[in-house]
Parts: structure tokens; sequence; C-alpha cells
């Protein structure tokens, strides 16, 4: 018995240390490590201006060609 009551406070202590709130999270994009979240999803700045600035390409084309919504 006293095997048993070992084997459940160890898998309680793994359990507690592999909580979400104690895991570092990663960029969605990249993979960089970065602060600790409830969730655990982030981008990092870096990935952030990458995506903008392709947007802002991707609509300065558009507009440029013309199918961009008339203002």
């Amino acid at each position: 018995m006293k095997a048993e009551n070992k084997t459940e406070v160890t898998s309680d202590q793994k359990h507690e240390e592999t909580s979400p709130h104690d895991k570092p999270s990663s960029c969605l994009l990249c993979g960089q490590a970065g602060p600790t979240l409830l969730y655990g999803h982030w981008v990092c700045d870096y990935c952030k201006n990458v995506v903008q600035a392709e947007a802002l390409a991707k609509r300065r084309k558009i507009d440029k060609e013309g199918g961009g919504p008339s203002s």
C-alpha cells in the first residue's frame, strides 16, 4: 500500500510541475521562447512586424491595381 501512495504523490507532483501556468510559451510563427502565459499562445514583436508589413504591402498592391474598395 505504501508503494501505491508514493506513485500517487509523484503523479500529483508531476501534474503541478507541468501546469500550463508555469510553462513558458512560444511564438506561434517562429517558435521563439517567450513569457509565461495562461494559454501559451502569442506572436513575438518581430513576427508581428513582418505580418503587418506583408499585409500593408498586399493592401498597397491591391489599391494600386484598382481592386480595392472605392472611397
